[in-house]
Order: structure tokens, then C-alpha cells, then sequence
């Protein structure tokens, strides 16, 4: 994936990400920045679902949007509000430590990337962010809707056999039979 090759070749200590289409406003920039430079998180991320969060897009985007969110928040017990806001930044070493687990290449990449991180035990920072809807997309709603369900299962499947490996694992010479 080219955004991993991108990461990995990128050079400092606080990476980011944000979308080409700039929706997200970027007078939030200096948030997401200083919230893994200053603020000592590992991961930061723009969010388009938080209450106080100011968003302009098409109802059906919207709808999509927040079901999916919701899925994800159940499915796969997610504490952030947006998995998918294209405005991430990352401590170098805790994203490096992740990005080769992430098995999507795709859309779902940064939605698996930050469910690991929190089941991982980093520091996320989440805020509200002024987004307006760009335009033209390479999102197919019926299609990605689909693919993304599927990722969703696979992912919790993979996360319920990661729990029980360190359960047996953090038992080990709990027992002593004789």
C-alpha cells in the first residue's frame, strides 16, 4: 500500500496523514500535530462524529457514515467516535510498532490501524474537526459497504484469537500440578 511505503519512508517523529481533498479544515493542523508532540499521545485523529464536530456533507454519505462507526464502536468495542477521518498523525515508533499487523490495504486500513492501537494500549487523542464534504469520491457506497462489513468480521475474528493467545499466555506457570 502505497500510504505504508509512504510511512515508513517519511522521516521524524510525528507522521501524519490528511486527505488530498483537504476536508478537513486546517486550522485544525496544529491540534493534531501537538497533540502527539506536546500532548504525548501516540496516535491523533480528526473526528467527524464528535458532538461538537462542524460537518457538511450529502445525507446518504452521512447515514453511511455513522452506521458504520456505530459498527465498528459495537462490533469491534472501539472507543473513538471516527475511524475514518482522513486526519491522523502518529508517534513514530508506537505506528511503526503497528503497520505491518494492518492486514487491509484499502479503505479499511486506518479504521483497523486505530482499533489495534487501542486494543494495543496507546495513547489516542480524538477531537472535533470543521469538515466539509469534497465532491467527486472513488467511494462506492453499495460496494465498499460490503467489503468493509466483511473487514469488520475478519478483524474481530483476529482480535478474539490475539485475547485468547494472551490470556493462555499471561496464565502460563499459573498452575503447578503434581
Amino acid at each position: 500500500m502505497a500510504l505504508n511505503r509512504a510511512l515508513k519512508y517519511a522521516s521524524g517523529d510525528v507522521l501524519c496523514y490528511i486527505d488530498v481533498d483537504l476536508a478537513t479544515d486546517m486550522s485544525h493542523l496544529k491540534e493534531l500535530i501537538e497533540s502527539i508532540s506536546l500532548e504525548g499521545y501516540d496516535f491523533a485523529t480528526g473526528s467527524r462524529m464528535m458532538p461538537q464536530s462542524n460537518v457538511k456533507r450529502p445525507l446518504k454519505r452521512d447515514i453511511a457514515s455513522k452506521g458504520y462507526n456505530f459498527l465498528v464502536r459495537i462490533f469491534l468495542h472501539s472507543k473513538l467516535y471516527d475511524h475514518q477521518c482522513g486526519f491522523k498523525a502518529f508517534k513514530k515508533a508506537p505506528l511503526f510498532e503497528l503497520i505491518d499487523t494492518v492486514q487491509d490495504k484499502h479503505w479499511f486500513w486506518d479504521t483497523e490501524l486505530m482499533v489495534l492501537a487501542q486494543s494495543w494500549g496507546f495513547k489516542i487523542k480524538e477531537f472535533p474537526v470543521v469538515w466539509r464534504h469534497g465532491g467527486a469520491t472513488k467511494v462506492n457506497l453499495k460496494k465498499d459497504i460490503l467489503g468493509m462489513g466483511s473487514q469488520i468480521f475478519r478483524l474481530r475474528r483476529s482480535l478474539e484469537k490475539q485475547s485468547k493467545k494472551k490470556a493462555v499466555k499471561s496464565c502460563e506457570g499459573c498452575f503447578e500440578q503434581n
